[in-house]
This record gives structure tokens, C-alpha cells and sequence, in this order.
């Protein structure tokens, strides 16, 4: 019975949405075609051919008319075109649009967490020219690029890191310079201010008691007149006379004097939130980094370590970011990865047409200071930028498919127009119309019904987004997003209106040739 009712319940769910969108479009569907009819009858278009194709669309009489042909003044055939166009339209606009604002967004949080080009300069290990030269790179790169642009060198590497329980895969290390552009850019928006500043300085993380600091005289605590204790405590580790003991006698171990206190002083590290979640540390915690690429010893190359104080974590939206990432201080990482100098140079172009454009001159200028490599976020983010293309075309084409089977409806109902109205045709014939002047009318005959279906999908499907914006339907927390996000393009609601409305007009074309090919004694023949 359970099972039953697993599977049953969201395929109710299921139909129940689909039943209420379908009367939902029926009922715009509607109101625009006795908007219509009033229109036709009151003469408010221009030239015949249209006037007539209205008459033949929205005048529709039943020789029987029932409850339903009272209230829907078309045939049956063409209400189901025009609803079937009108849903093809409105999920179109709907999936597009929410795909566009994931896109946006992933797109977002790569671009402020990543430079937008970046340059790695050619330096060698002993080079002890080499702040100078990229002290000079990043000038020339400030001088040359238009306003708006910002330029800063910093150090980046790989690395593991190990905690107690666990090992980080292959990850990078970001050494950013403290108060920072880079700094205020990447670690501000997504990190504690407290993390950020020890990272700053790792003295703020030690504990009181790794200090070698005692508590406060209880007599002067009680009396509040006691100054602050700085005297360190004892050899044994008890506090002097009436001091209160700072655990229980016997729990902490002796504590040395400065000499050993500025030994505890750990270089901070600034961890992603899933990468600690992974290492299970938090700030506080010790974590140790390995580099592959370390010291040479008697058995060979051998990796390089250091111990390092987890100063807390950093949450950029990014799984992958959060998982593989860490920033240290740069200083400290020009020690861990023995350079003399930032081996980086980040450029954060704030628009993305002109990327081209300010890779070329970041190119141009590096050869001059040495050569390297330049990587703008496009090539170094390709195949992921690639397939959300991929994935938002073959979506359209996908659900394009059902404007493709409301064209068909189109096709059918217009045949059988063709059909009914041959002698009407011929009668039109006879007072002067000419082939072309039959053409039209079908044309425009079709072309009314891919425009009702399409502007009623429009205005729900435009509709709906505004209520996803204004809304804002929660998303699980595996999603990265709190809300579902939304953007709707002109471009893309441009496409979709002309699909439907050329699937229309290629459907009114066959009938509109049939219809007007006889002569019209052929279509008086009979009467």
C-alpha cells in the first residue's frame, strides 16, 4: 500500500498541474476570442481580408450549439490549436527563462571568483629580480588599461591538506595580499570578517591559555578593582597563591615562557566550506599542507609540509570552488611555495565584451616583461560555458516540438476550413477576388490563430516569471541557491514568438494554395 501511494501521489499531483494549466490557458484563450468577435463585429480592421478571415475564425455557428460552442466562439479544431500553441509558448518562456537565471548565476559567481584574465609570468626560482618585474608588469598593465579595470598580483599553487581524520584531494592555494583588491573581492562578500582578519594575523587565534597567560585573582575579580593578569603562570603550571586554577589541578601541562609562546604562532589558512566539512576542522583547528613539488633529499624528490591554524570558512555558492580551494596570506605562500615574488597577476575586466580586447593588451604587455601565459575565465571555463549553451538549445528544441504539433492542429483545422468554404471561396471569386487576394485571407486566417495562441502564452508565460522573481520559490540546499532563479532575455522571448508564429503561417500555406486554385465555376458547379 505504501508503495502504491509513493507513486501515485506525484503523478496526481502531476496530472492535477497540467489539468489546471490547461484551464487556465483555455480561459485566456477565450477571453481574447470574444474580444476578437467584437472586433469583427464591429467593423475595426483594416481591409477586407481580414475582416472576412476573422468572420470565418470567430463566427463560427453550430447547428446545435451547445453550452460550450456559447461560451467559445470558434470551432473546436481551432480552440485546440490556439491552446496548444499558447502552452508551447508559455513553457517555452517559463523553462528558458529559468534556465537563463541559473546560467546567470553560475556564470556570476565564477566571474567574482576568478580574475577574468590571468597572467603567469615566466620566473625563475632564484630570480631576485622578481618583485621588481612584476611590480613593473602590474604597473604598465594599470597605465595601459581603460578605467574601470583593477590589476593585482598574487600567488597561486597546488597543494593537499591533511587533517587528523581525513586528506583533501589536489586543490589550489591562493596567497592574496592583506587589505587587497583581490582580497576585498573574494574573501569579503563569502567569509567571516573575524576569519578574514586572522588571516590577517594568526595571533588573534591562539587561546589565552597557549599564551601562557593566568585568569584574574579571584579576590580582585570579586571586587572589580584588580587590573588585568598578564604574568605568566608557574613553572608547574599552578597559578601563585589566591589565583583561581585555570582547569583542574593536574589537567594542563606546564606552559613555557615567551620564547616558546612565539612558537605556537601557526600561519593561518582560510578554508571552503565543503573542503573543511570534508577535512571535519574548523577555525581553531590545525591542518597540515602538503606540496608535491618540495624538497630534494638523500632518496630523492620528497614533498615539503607545514602545519597550518584553520582561521574559518569561506561559502562562494560554488561546489566545486568551495571544495578546492583555500587562501592563505601571500606572504606565507611565497614561503610555502619558495618564490620571491607573486607568480600571478589577476585582471577583473568589468564587462565581458571587451575581454578579448583586454586580453590582447594583458598578451602584448607580458611579452615585454618576460612572456608566460595568459588565460581569460572563458577559456579556462570553456566546456562548462559550452554546455549550458548546449543545454538551453536543445531544451528549445525539445519543447519547440510542441508548437510543432500545434502547427499540425493548425495545418488539420485549416483543411477542413479549406474544405467547408470552397463554395464561399468561389463566390468571393466570382465578385473579383483574385488568387492572390484568397491566399491572403487564408494567410491571415492562419496567422490569427498562431496569434491568439501566441500572445496568450506570452502574457502567462511572462506572467509566471514575474511571480517566480517577485515570489521566490525556495530551492533545497543542495542547489546552492535559496531561490529559484529567473532572467528573461528579449532575444529568446523573440525566438519563441517567431516559431510560433512561423509554425502557424507554414501551415496555412498548402490549405491557402488548395483553396485557391479552382476556378470558380469549379466551386459553383454543384449549386
Amino acid at each position: 500500500m505504501e508503495v502504491v501511494q509513493t507513486w501515485l501521489l506525484p503523478v496526481v499531483q502531476l496530472l492535477a498541474v497540467i489539468g489546471l494549466a490547461i484551464l487556465l490557458v483555455s480561459v485566456v484563450v477565450t477571453g481574447m476570442l470574444r474580444a476578437l468577435a467584437g472586433v469583427a463585429r464591429r467593423g475595426w480592421l483594416p481591409g477586407w481580408r481580414l475582416w472576412v478571415a476573422l468572420r470565418i475564425l470567430v463566427g463560427f455557428q453550430a447547428d446545435r450549439p451547445s453550452w460550450w460552442h456559447r461560451v467559445v466562439p470558434v470551432s473546436t479544431q481551432n480552440f485546440i490549436a490556439m491552446v496548444s500553441t499558447a502552452i508551447g509558448v508559455w513553457a517555452l518562456v517559463v523553462v528558458l527563462s529559468v534556465m537563463g537565471g541559473f546560467e546567470a548565476d553560475l556564470k556570476g559567481k565564477i566571474l567574482r571568483q576568478t580574475p577574468s584574465v590571468r597572467l603567469e609570468p615566466r620566473l625563475a626560482v632564484e630570480d631576485e629580480d622578481a618583485p621588481a618585474r612584476v611590480a613593473r608588469l602590474v604597473a604598465e598593465l594599470r597605465s595601459r588599461l581603460p578605467q574601470g579595470h583593477a590589476v593585482e598580483a598574487y600567488v597561486e599553487g597546488e597543494a593537499m591538506i591533511v587533517s587528523s581524520v581525513n586528506m583533501s584531494p589536489g586543490m589550489a592555494l591562493l596567497g592574496l595580499s592583506p587589505d587587497g583588491l583581490l582580497e576585498s573581492r573574494w574573501l569579503v562578500p563569502n567569509a567571516d570578517p573575524k576569519a578574514i582578519r586572522v588571516l590577517r594575523d594568526p595571533l588573534r587565534l591562539i587561546p589565552d591559555r597557549d599564551m601562557g597567560f593566568r585568569r584574574l585573582p579571584r579576590k580582585g575579580r570579586e571586587s572589580g578593582t584588580a587590573p588585568l593578569a598578564t604574568t605568566p603562570l608557574a613553572e608547574d603550571g599552578a597559578p601563585p597563591g589566591d589565583e583561581e586554577p585555570l582547569e583542574a589541578p593536574g589537567a594542563m601541562p606546564p606552559i613555557g615562557g615567551p620564547e616558546e609562546t612565539r612558537g605556537r604562532v601557526l600561519p593561518a589558512i582560510l578554508l571552503g566550506e565543503e573542503l573543511a566539512r570534508g577535512l571535519s576542522v574548523g577555525a581553531g583547528d590545525e591542518v597540515t599542507v602538503v606540496v608535491p613539488d618540495g624538497d630534494v633529499g638523500p632518496t630523492g624528490l620528497r614533498p615539503r609540509t607545514r602545519t597550518f591554524r584553520v582561521a574559518g570558512t569561506f561559502a562562494s555558492g560554488l561546489y566545486e570552488h568551495d571544495l578546492r580551494t583555500a587562501y592563505l596570506n601571500e606572504r606565507e605562500a611565497e614561503v610555502l611555495f619558495l618564490l620571491g615574488a607573486p607568480n600571478r597577476v589577476a585582471i577583473l575586466d568589468p564587462d565581458l565584451k571587451t575581454l578579448d580586447r583586454t586580453a590582447a593588451i594583458a598578451r602584448e604587455t607580458l611579452e615585454r616583461h618576460g612572456g608566460g601565459e595568459v588565460l581569460t575565465v572563458q577559456e579556462t571555463n570553456r566546456s562548462l560555458f559550452s554546455a549550458l549553451r548546449i543545454e538551453k538549445v536543445a531544451m528549445f528544441l525539445v519543447l519547440g516540438l510542441v508548437i510543432l504539433v500545434a502547427g499540425f492542429n493548425i495545418f488539420g483545422s485549416l483543411v477542413l476550413v479549406a474544405m467547408e468554404k470552397s463554395r464561399d471561396m468561389a463566390v468571393l471569386r466570382s465578385l473579383g477576388a483574385t488568387h492572390q487576394g484568397i491566399r491572403d485571407l487564408f494567410l491571415a486566417l492562419g496567422g490569427s490563430i498562431g496569434a491568439v495562441g501566441l500572445v496568450a502564452g506570452l502574457a502567462l508565460g511572462l506572467g509566471t516569471c514575474a511571480y517566480i522573481q517577485v515570489a521566490g520559490i525556495r530551492l533545497p540546499a543542495e542547489y546552492y541557491l535559496r531561490t529559484l532563479p529567473v532572467e528573461v532575455r528579449g532575444l529568446e522571448v523573440g525566438l519563441v514568438a517567431l516559431a510560433a508564429l512561423g509554425s502557424a503561417l507554414v501551415a496555412t500555406l498548402y490549405p491557402a494554395l488548395s483553396v485557391a486554385r479552382p476556378s470558380p465555376s469549379d466551386g459553383l458547379r454543384n449549386d
